[in-house]
């Protein structure tokens, strides 16, 4: 799911499955169940997260308010509020300024006038 001035860069890949690759399951979409082992989940872009150039995103995955991923990231877990992540796996390093929200709330208010 895609909130509100959320954005995806080129070449982003967002996954709601993935297989196994462990050696201990079978992987093919047309191996029966039973034999695999699949997981599934929703990936959420909440408001004002960005995802840079060629990143990963995983299932189960929330990205938080304007938390940003830089390029080339694989995304395997949550990404907190206003952090921004890189790397592989994507790790945090500092946080992202919240002023975005007062932006928001001015283009807001000035579409609501027009």
């Amino acid at each position: 799911m895609l909130e509100d001035f959320s954005g995806i860069s080129g070449r982003v890949s967002i996954y709601s499955s993935n297989e196994d690759y462990s050696g201990n399951f079978l992987t093919n979409p047309t191996i029966p169940a039973q034999y695999a082992n699949r997981q599934h989940g929703n990936v959420t872009l909440k408001r004002h997260a960005i995802i840079g150039a060629g990143s990963i995103i995983l299932p189960n995955v929330e990205i938080g308010i304007g938390a940003a991923v830089g390029a080339l990231s694989l995304v395997r877990e949550n990404c907190k509020e206003f952090g921004i992540y890189v790397g592989n796996p994507a790790k945090w390093v500092k946080w992202r300024s919240r002023n975005l929200l007062k932006l928001e709330q001015e283009l807001l208010d000035a579409q609501e006038h027009q």
